[in-house]
């Protein structure tokens, strides 16, 4: 897959439901981006991938929460906590 051509979705950990969302065509954009918009201090963001052709649950789009936490990685040591959640759309 070329992720150079892909449509990325930047958004703020602060913010919920949409709100903050930028939509970049390029990956090298977000750094540009970036440079461009320095915040004091800098607000994280998580960046995710659009998928054109998503897995469907029931034909409806869906999301997973699942929390895991890693403590080593020699040896790789990963603990999953068992309450997750998952989100169906409309």
């Amino acid at each position: 897959m070329d992720h150079e051509a892909s449509t990325f979705l930047p958004t703020q950990t602060s913010k919920c439901q949409g709100k903050g969302i930028f939509i970049f065509n390029k990956i090298g954009d977000i750094a540009k981006w970036k440079s461009f918009n320095r915040d004091n201090p800098p607000e994280p963001y998580v960046c995710q991938r659009y998928l054109l052709n998503p897995l469907l649950f029931g034909g409806r789009k869906f999301d997973m929460r699942i929390y895991a936490l890693c403590t080593s990685y020699q040896p790789l040591t990963i603990y999953l906590y068992r309450a997750g959640f998952a989100r169906f759309a409309h």
